[in-house]
């Protein structure tokens, strides 16, 4: 069904176009679509953002909502893809075009500034390595002083770059004990992505770091089956479900080792995070 409506073209960067979408009731949204249209990379994609959504939420963090849609584009032809949904707001920008001083001191620009000390220890937990300065979204109302913000874009997290993808490759790899690797096959290499400012602001608020790995760690494992049962159907195979499922719950035990590790690979480490070959 075609709910969504192309407006005009945001973004379009090595082949690859994002999309100003609206519906009939006036919401507006970013529409994303593999260029290729393979089926595979289209599911892995929107399993990852589902997932992903549902954790951050689950653990406090804001997240966009997403949604699967189809979209005629400007020739007439029909995308499959999905929509993360935009805040309604007077004002929207990514966190790169907000002003230089609120990347030294948050807490003055935005509201809840003590939760962005939070995305790093999850975002260590899902295996996101892409937290760039786009996929932080900032927004005000009128008359607000200070900015609300959320998170989108998690499409590389937990399965890792769909055109890479392999369950029986990832099982390999998970299986090796000092496998610390935030994204199991992303071309990002080993070190988690983090916006402008944000590593200094983390790592002056470790008490913030602190609860957010408290939270995972005593975060029901009946949420994790959650977030795997919000995939639409269709787009997780059951064995891709278990696996995901192992992964998360597995990392979970652990994220402590893991935050520890992002630590060690920032201010210690030059060559990064060793891994299993």
């Amino acid at each position: 069904m075609l709910n969504w409506k192309f407006k005009r073209v945001v973004r379009n960067r090595y082949g690859r176009q994002i999309w100003m979408v609206t519906n009939r009731k006036g919401a507006k949204g970013y529409f994303k679509f593999p260029s290729s249209q393979k089926r595979k990379e289209l599911r892995i994609q929107a399993a990852n953002e589902y997932i992903a959504a549902y954790l951050a939420k689950s653990v406090g963090l804001p997240a966009a909502t997403v949604r699967r849609a189809t979209v005629k584009g400007p020739k007439g032809m029909k995308r499959k893809g999905l929509v993360s949904i935009k805040a309604n707001a007077k004002k929207l920008l990514p966190w790169k075009e907000i002003p230089k001083a609120a990347y030294t001191e948050p807490e003055k620009y935005l509201e809840k500034a003590d939760l962005l000390a939070q995305v790093i220890p999850f975002d260590a937990w899902i295996m996101n390595p892409d937290r760039t300065n786009h996929n932080l979204i900032l927004f005000q109302n009128k008359y607000a002083r200070r900015y609300k913000w959320y998170l989108i874009d998690h499409e590389i997290a937990l399965f890792g770059k769909p055109n890479q993808w392999k369950l029986r490759k990832a099982r390999k790899r998970f299986r090796c004990k000092k496998q610390y690797k935030f994204s199991l096959l992303s071309k990002k290499g080993r070190r988690l992505l983090i916006p402008k400012g944000l590593k200094s602001f983390w790592a002056r608020h470790p008490e913030a770091s602190e609860a957010m790995i408290t939270k995972i760690e005593y975060l029901p494992r009946s949420v994790i089956r959650k977030a795997l049962g919000s995939v639409p159907r269709g787009y997780l195979k059951k064995t891709e479900k278990k696996f995901i499922k192992n992964v998360l719950i597995s990392r979970q035990k652990k994220v402590r080792r893991l935050v520890q590790e992002v630590v060690q690979t920032f201010w210690f480490s030059k060559r990064g995070i060793k891994t299993c070959k």
